[in-house]
């Protein structure tokens, strides 16, 4: 837990008929799943708001993003604190992760970018590299990954949000084991949720922790509240990139928007379709650039996947590549990137491109220039 440099005040307002604020207090202290905030006071009195109390957190300046998170913990001695999960964090009360599980959100700035397909080839890269994993398609409203698996879901989270189902009733179970929370498709409701809504789904998804080594979440594209609340509710956020110059700019503007948030999950990036390994180095350093230079936020590459026909086949037949064509070039890369993810040591050719990003002067191609920063 890092302590506040300069404590930041925030208002609070909880969820309870007894204890009802807003009230004014601060951050003490900041960790990777939860924070120690002041207890707040009303008058003389301390207000000793219950263990499990849903709060709605805003920042009284510097942000202007809301929060929902919960209290985990209460201490009365010395000074007087409590404890809430990170803002958003898929890690609440007693269903805080056990050691070694991970939440891995992918997002990208536009659709069509082959996001859902990626996430399904790493998380069955993760499941033959032995570790559990469970897909959660939270790109609701026009989730596609059960159709992409050819699986059949009754249920799904619109089951769950409207609290006819428990997330164990609508789990189906896909190639290797892997497990899928199914999305809802074509569902205006989904579209834009409430934050109570939210805060349903994190604490079912919390149910999960036991199940899998890792939680991979799909998120829709674009910038919306659900994306956002989605992405920095993850320990690590994956940004799927193409070649084209206005999906780059739109991963940027993705990045952005997390970091003015005051995003704290770590920023990764794949690009697809790419030609050449070089190229997708050089969209990583165009964003990666940009975004130190503008934002102060570092993101790290995690490996790309070529243009193939034969890829474009598997989506269209609904068979997972990595399955398919085990020994293929593009599943050796999703494997890679799964290893990644893993905690595996990169090797040398996908983290150091050597002599090629000195040529920085070059175009990725006709109308991108990295002689104009991303801003």
């Amino acid at each position: 837990m890092k302590p506040e440099g300069k404590q930041q005040e925030i208002r609070i307002t909880p969820h309870n008929p007894i204890y009802k604020g807003p009230y004014i207090t601060s951050i003490l202290a900041r960790g990777d799943h939860a924070w120690v905030i002041a207890m707040p006071e009303e008058g003389m009195r301390f207000i000793p708001l219950p263990i499990g109390t849903i709060l709605e957190i805003e920042y009284l300046s510097g942000y202007d993003h809301k929060f929902t998170t919960e209290v985990l913990d209460r201490n009365f001695r010395g000074l007087r604190t409590l404890t809430i999960a990170r803002p958003g964090a898929i890690s609440r009360g007693t269903g805080d992760k056990k050691p070694g599980v991970r939440v891995i959100a992918f997002g990208s700035g536009k659709g069509g970018v082959g996001k859902s397909m990626m996430i399904i080839n790493v998380a069955l890269g993760l499941q033959l590299l032995g570790k559990k994993c469970c897909l959660i398609d939270a790109d609701l409203g026009t989730a596609d990954i059960d159709t992409l698996l050819n699986l059949e879901a009754p249920y799904n989270l619109y089951h769950l949000i409207k609290g006819e189902k428990k997330i164990e009733d609508i789990l189906v179970k896909g190639p290797e084991g892997v497990l899928l929370v199914p999305g809802g498709s074509g569902l205006q409701n989904l579209a834009n949720l409430r934050d109570w809504q939210f805060s349903r789904l994190i604490s079912a998804f919390n149910n999960l922790n036991g199940m899998a080594d890792f939680l991979l979440l799909d998120t829709g594209a674009g910038v919306s509240r659900n994306v956002t609340n989605f992405l920095m509710a993850a320990d690590e956020i994956v940004l799927v990139a193409s070649p084209e110059p206005h999906v780059i700019m739109d991963v940027y503007a993705l990045i952005k928007v997390l970091a003015f948030s005051q995003n704290e999950s770590r920023l990764k990036l794949v690009v697809n379709k790419t030609d050449k390994a070089e190229e997708a180095h050089l969209i990583w350093n165009a964003i990666n650039s940009a975004s130190r230079q503008f934002l102060d936020v570092s993101v790290d590459f995690l490996g790309h996947i070529p243009h193939s026909k034969a890829l474009l086949s598997s989506i269209k037949k609904q068979e997972p590549f990595i399955l398919k064509h085990p020994r293929h070039e593009i599943s050796r890369n999703f494997l890679r990137i799964a290893g990644l993810l893993a905690g595996e040591e990169p090797s040398r050719d996908e983290t150091q491109p050597g002599s090629f990003l000195m040529r920085l002067k070059e175009n990725i191609f006709r109308g991108f220039s990295l002689d104009e920063p991303l801003r």
